[in-house]
């Protein structure tokens, strides 16, 4: 926030991902210090990345807030997943950051919304993954275009498909 004093952003992306297993409820990865952790980094990570950095998305035009969260993270995904407590907990919570943020920071000008990148063919994605970064990326740069505050707290794909939070 320091080095950027005096300048403005159009777009600030808060991008955080820490997956520490895929295993079930009787995971050992589970214990505290995962979960803080995931936590620290899924959710905490944005939020004090949006607050020390909100000045300056002000001013005469007013720029964009993109959360990237997952569809891991969708409570409607949750009832068939049964996996990866830690970081699906913290992708609901992301989302549910980017809600609140874009409910707060409307009145400000300043658009937030919550998306998911797709299964991507990352470190944490695995070579299965069904689509490349560059492909994400592209995606999720038009989605990040149409935000506005008419779409304000949207949670949708890299794609724009709007997903059930």
């Amino acid at each position: 926030a320091e080095r950027l004093a005096g300048r403005s952003l159009d777009l600030l992306v808060a991008n955080a991902g820490v997956l520490n297993s895929y295993g079930a409820l009787d995971d050992p990865a589970h214990d505290a210090a995962a979960w803080r952790s995931v936590l620290m980094t899924n959710v905490f990570g944005p939020y004090l990345t949006v607050r020390v950095l909100r000045h300056l998305l002000k001013g005469a035009n007013p720029g964009k807030i993109a959360v990237i969260s997952s569809n891991m993270g969708s409570t409607a995904r949750a009832s068939n997943r049964g996996a990866a407590y830690p970081y699906c907990a913290s992708k609901a919570a992301a989302t549910n950051l980017a809600l609140n943020l874009s409910a707060e920071l409307a009145a400000e000008g300043v658009a937030v919304g919550a998306y998911h990148p797709g299964w991507v063919r990352t470190e944490m994605g695995g070579a299965a993954a069904d689509i490349s970064t560059q492909q994400s990326a592209e995606g999720l740069l038009k989605r990040f275009d149409a935000l506005s505050l008419t779409t304000t707290g949207v949670f949708e794909d890299y794609q724009g498909r709007r997903l059930p939070f």
